[in-house]
């Protein structure tokens, strides 16, 4: 498939023009353009960037068109269904339109975010409030003034889906567009002017749309216009692959599709041309657009959306027995618990109960003597650990249920119990019971301390937020202890340094986004008290925490994430770091998308 994949790249490469872009093809025949007017149209380059997005071999290409594309935005960032100046759009002009002009952003976007920044951001927010048909959409296709003919002001499903898809990509959500298409679904009423098909449409909502019951009933409708292995031609069935796999449908259910695209994949690499959208009219007779290039785009999507697919599925399936091991934990914690109720769904989660056979994987053949009864019992103590945290946490908070007592109770002693009796011949129970300690002891400074906005508590090096999260590195810990290492071990004094700075940035990243929360019940976290001490004034709390301390305490965690990747390189027996490192990517990746955001709302309320 790869090779079907390379052949199709090489055909687009080819068709590019000396302008970066590509022609367009105008036909009265729909399926079949050998008498096409060929045209200056961008939208076949806004599509095949978008295609291209996540391939292999075509970042020449996207480059080229991203170049291009930007040549082509007006200052306020629409774009025009034609080239601008070329001489279509003096003989046939059009204003510009929603369409085109998300369509493109998206595909920009997805190259390179950074090119869109928050004063281009603020244009864009602009534009949308002047086309929209009420407060939060939908939104009107054409950029035109109020004064025109009211056939200039049509509200449309597909525009809409791909502006829907372009917020989707700045995770916002528009329920006024999301009614329009579960409206459109389900009165199977997926119909739009500007494309001769369902396909094109089915595959703009697929891109973002979510809803459950609706997703179901698009896939139903797209199955049902199936004809044997293909939807009529290359183009549609590949629009409709796109779809089913974006919705969630199984790869091996295409399959035969798939099949039936590389049938008729040519020599050259390209597939036939197909009407994709409708094209202006012509002595009122209907014109379709399409291209060579624009198919094969399509199709060649369609082909590494399953082969990533596959490959991802083969991917998850590999490791059997970890999720052996995860089943066992939770059947050996759910018999345990039974007589007071099943273990809440929220505390189910892999990350708890497989750290300490990520640890182990993570020690390559020096984990060869540690055995599956350990790993099961330290993921147990683990997931019993964490449980206990979160519900007397809850109580901390002042959220407590009275009626989770009880399982916190019978958590922390089945977890006293396993770490108490683990490692007989070793010291492993003074390492548990003094990490416990700490514990308690983090716990009840924070009841004392944090609860008084006259007399700030002092973090100092912030090591009392991982005193309070300690328990987590005790599985990793006791696997050190089980291969013959102690305390004064540099390998247990490195872990512990490793899971030291990584609870710190897990808990910052945490308090960064619930100082607000925790304020209103009175609770001071680290991250409100470089508020307080910036200002006393609580009207201006938020503009202080987005101008000043989001940054501060998003490099703090950057600061921390870095001195945990040096602890762990210095653990010599870990042969496989990557593993372990993982857990350090959420916190990582959170302070530095913070940190970007920042800067872009900053220019984005410049902008706008």
């Amino acid at each position: 498939m790869k090779k079907n994949i390379n052949r199709a790249i090489s055909f687009i490469k080819s068709q590019q023009k000396k302008d970066d872009g590509f022609w367009s093809w105008s036909s009265l025949d729909r399926n079949n353009f050998d008498k096409a007017k060929k045209y200056n149209s961008i939208f076949p380059s806004v599509l095949i960037l978008s295609c291209l997005d996540s391939i292999e071999k075509s970042e020449k290409i996207k480059k080229k068109l991203v170049d291009f594309l930007l040549s082509q935005k007006s200052d306020y960032w629409s774009f025009n269904y034609w080239k601008r100046q070329a001489k279509e759009s003096k003989r046939m002009p059009y204003p510009d339109d929603l369409d085109d002009t998300f369509c493109a952003l998206s595909g920009i976007y997805k190259y390179d975010s950074k090119l869109i920044d928050g004063a281009a951001m603020a244009k864009i927010v602009t534009l949308l409030t002047t086309m929209e048909k009420k407060e939060g959409g939908p939104y009107k296709t054409w950029l035109v003034s109020e004064s025109v003919d009211e056939a200039w002001k049509d509200v449309d499903l597909a525009v809409n889906s791909n502006i829907g898809y372009f917020l989707s990509l700045q995770e916002i959500e528009l329920e006024n567009i999301n009614k329009l298409i579960k409206l459109a679904i389900e009165k199977k009423d997926l119909i739009s002017p500007y494309y001769p098909s369902i396909y094109p449409i089915v595959y703009f909502i697929s891109r973002f749309f979510f809803g459950k019951t609706e997703c179901k009933k698009l896939v139903k409708i797209i199955l049902m216009k199936k004809n044997d292995d293909n939807w009529g031609n290359p183009l549609d069935t590949a629009l409709a692959i796109s779809a089913l796999l974006n919705l969630g449908m199984d790869p091996k259910k295409v399959r035969s599709s798939i099949n039936y695209l590389i049938k008729n994949q040519k020599k050259n690499g390209s597939w036939k041309t197909s009407a994709f959208c409708i094209d202006p009219a012509i002595n009122r007779e209907t014109y379709y657009a399409g291209s060579m290039a624009l198919t094969t785009a399509f199709c060649v999507e369609a082909l590494n959306k399953y082969f990533l697919k596959t490959v991802s599925n083969l991917v998850q399936k590999k490791d059997k027995v970890a999720d052996e091991i995860h089943q066992e934990i939770l059947q050996i914690a759910n018999n345990r618990t039974k007589f007071l109720s099943k273990i809440p769904e929220r505390n189910c989660k892999k990350s708890i109960t497989l750290l300490p056979y990520i640890f182990y994987k993570s020690l390559g053949k020096n984990g060869a003597k540690v055995s599956k009864k350990l790993i099961v019992r330290c993921g147990l103590a683990n997931l019993y650990g964490w449980i206990a945290y979160t519900i007397y946490d809850d109580f901390l908070d002042g959220d407590g249920d009275k009626k989770t007592l009880s399982m916190a109770n019978v958590c922390l002693r089945e977890l006293a119990l396993i770490y108490n009796s683990i490692l007989p011949k070793t010291d492993f129970a003074d390492v548990f019971n003094k990490t416990m300690d700490e514990i308690d002891a983090a716990n009840y400074w924070e009841v004392v301390n944090c609860y008084d906005d006259k007399k700030l508590p002092n973090y100092v090096d912030y090591s009392q937020l991982a005193k309070k999260s300690l328990g987590h590195a005790l599985g990793p810990m006791a696997i050190l202890y089980s291969l013959g290492f102690d305390k004064n071990s540099p390998e247990v004094k490195n872990l512990w340094k490793f899971f030291k700075n990584y609870l710190i940035a897990r808990q910052l990243n945490d308090d960064a986004h619930d100082w607000e929360d925790d304020l209103k019940k009175g609770f001071i976290n680290p991250v409100a008290i470089e508020i307080f001490k910036k200002t006393a004034n609580k009207k201006k709390f938020k503009e202080i925490f987005w101008k000043e301390v989001l940054i501060e305490v998003s490099n703090i965690i950057l600061k921390n994430i870095n001195k945990a990747r040096k602890n762990m390189a210095k653990i010599k027996l870990v042969e496989k770091p990557e593993l372990l490192l993982s857990i350090l990517e959420n916190p990582e990746q959170a302070a530095k998308k913070a940190i970007e955001e920042q800067a872009e709302t900053m220019k984005f309320i410049g902008g706008y």
